[in-house]
């Protein structure tokens, strides 16, 4: 089953939701609203110029103006036939998205109710896993850092706290993301009304509290004037842009046009022959060695010149199925009769050695595969050296080095990862020979440690953040164009769907049901249909808010639980 991201939209769509709720029943209603994200209005003088304004809500910050109304017009002028089309698919995808956003949310909140019953039961238990990533370091997946609940759960919505199953590093490509999102939303809105003649007010940007976002504002007694055809196309239009923004996304990353253009500028691919270093964290005892734009080629015996990116990962995050040296090495014997370096436990997780230079090796001879016979020798000669000899039997050794071994810990301990990698091209002493470094630590932590691409400089002043930044970017955007599209079309306070149920019902019973007026007619059918609209909206509400917060307090529960 798919899953859907809930981002900050999910705390703002709670809170949106119940400012409109009680100031629907405070407040007389304001001709003059916004089909989209938005919560006041401008007074007509001041939208001759770009404004700031500060609502009365000092967290809803946000910009205006009408500088681009006339440009959404000029623009359906150009080829209004197309526009016709375009707007009447938006129309079909809506509502489509409409009917499966409500089961979506159903079929979420079955499964949260059913999840949540098991986290009190006796024998629930609680583990997170990586989505394994397709693109650096955690790929751009980790990169969206998604985390998801273990399988039992069966969570449709997988919610992105900062900090939580989000890296604080990638808060501002998020915040990115989801203006990018919004923007191309509110466009549709805006170029659906132009195409339909109704007048634009202003447009802008603002930030809600931490979300970014964008608006269209236009009268909504104009709107609900036009034929309910009319009203669908400029509702859907916002979610037909979301879903333009999801495939076209998708097809720039999955057909690799993206990566190819930026290999043939100032980038080289190199995912036949290893993965390009990006950054390595600070303070870390690799970032002595391995610094941006070196290539690192082998893991251990495992090479990285096929699908290296995906290689690199599995690697790091599925060693237990992948954990296969080629040969062993040769070494001489040690004299001391001390296997305190072997004794590994919880407590001692590389050993008990006094010294920390020695660590536990296996005889790997065919005389010995039938038992296991454990040794201690020097780390450093044996397995940091790239010219050691390598053998299968002892047979293969000299008389120097007379016995064959390989590096030796149990299953679920830490195992030593040899990291084989080559110099950037521009460094003067880069011979092209391979360099080793030894990591002894869990692998998954050289994976959050070291960021790495397909991409590498062609140049030493050419910056190795520039893919992935890109690439992370539209990642994030894609995931939230898709979880954004389909919550806002939602039948819930406020949202396009809101306004896109008053329209399906006009277009279906001829009858205007104006959800938003609480005058009720004498007509006994208007009223049950009325009733009937408002009822949905409620359950719809009810439903986003339990899934909202039912799935972030799941989240929240089983994070803290797994650090426990």
């Amino acid at each position: 089953m798919f899953e859907l991201i809930m981002t900050f939209f999910s705390f703002w769509l709670i809170v949106h939701i119940i400012v409109h709720f009680i100031q629907q029943r405070l407040q007389s209603k304001q001709a003059l609203t916004s089909i989209s994200r938005t919560s006041s209005s401008l007074p007509m003088s001041n939208l001759r110029h770009p404004t700031f304004q500060i609502s009365n809500n000092p967290f809803n910050i946000r910009f205006s103006t009408i500088i681009l109304n006339k440009f959404f017009g000029s623009i359906i002028k150009l080829i209004p036939r197309f526009w016709n089309i375009w707007f009447n698919i938006g129309v079909l995808v809506g509502i489509i998205t409409f009917f499966f956003g409500i089961g979506i949310m159903i079929l979420a909140s079955w499964k949260l109710l059913i999840a949540i019953f098991g986290l009190f039961g006796s024998n629930s238990s609680f583990e997170t896993k990586n989505i394994s990533p397709n693109i650096v370091k955690r790929s751009f997946e980790e990169n969206n850092v998604k985390y998801d609940i273990n399988e039992n759960d069966h969570q449709v919505f997988i919610p992105v706290i900062p900090g939580i199953t989000l890296p604080i590093s990638h808060f501002w490509y998020y915040l990115l993301a989801l203006l990018m999102c919004g923007i191309f939303h509110e466009a549709g809105h805006a170029l659906a009304a132009a195409k339909e003649n109704l007048g634009i007010r202003s447009t802008g940007i603002f930030l809600y509290i931490l979300y970014p976002g964008a608006f269209v504002e236009f009268n909504l007694n104009e709107l609900k004037e036009l034929e309910a055809i009319k009203q669908l196309r400029i509702i859907c239009a916002g979610v037909w842009h979301n879903a333009v923004l999801f495939l076209f996304g998708t097809f720039l990353l999955n057909a690799g046009i993206l990566t190819m253009f930026m290999g043939n500028t100032a980038w080289r691919l190199v995912d036949d022959l290893g993965v390009s270093v990006v950054s390595v964290e600070s303070d870390t005892a690799l970032s002595t060695y391995l610094r941006p734009s070196m290539l690192i080629t082998k893991l251990d015996d495992f090479d990285l010149s096929e699908s290296s990116l995906d290689s690199w990962n599995d690697y790091l995050l599925q060693n237990e199925n992948l954990y296969i040296e080629s040969a062993g090495f040769c070494a001489s014997k040690q004299n001391s009769t001390s296997l305190d370096c072997c004794d590994i436990s919880v407590d001692h997780p590389y050993g008990n050695a006094i010294d920390n230079i020695t660590s536990c090796f296996k005889r790997i001879d065919e005389n010995y595969s039938q038992k296991l016979e454990l040794t201690c020798l020097p780390t450093v000669p044996i397995l940091v050296n790239i010219d050691v000899q390598r053998c299968l039997s002892d047979a293969d050794c000299s008389s120097a080095s007379p016995i064959c071994v390989l590096p030796y810990t149990p299953k679920g301990y830490p195992k030593p990862l040899r990291i084989y990698f080559k110099d950037a091209p521009w460094v003067q002493e880069n011979d092209d020979q391979e360099k080793l470094v030894l990591y002894l630590g869990e692998l998954a932590d050289v994976w959050e440690i070291v960021q790495v691409s397909i991409l590498q400089p062609r140049w030493s002043w050419i910056p190795t953040w520039i893919p992935i930044s890109i690439e992370l970017t539209l990642r994030y955007t894609i995931s939230f164009s898709l979880a954004l599209g389909v919550l806002n079309i939602l039948p819930a306070f406020k949202l396009d769907g809101h306004y896109a149920l008053n329209a399906i019902l006009l277009l279906v019973s001829g009858v205007d049901c104006d959800l938003d007026d609480s005058v009720y007619t004498s007509s006994i059918k208007h009223i049950r249909r009325k009733r009937f609209g408002k009822g949905i909206i409620f359950f719809v509400t009810g439903l986003v808010g339990w899934v909202v917060l039912g799935t972030l307090f799941f989240s929240l529960f089983a994070n803290y639980n797994k650090g426990l």
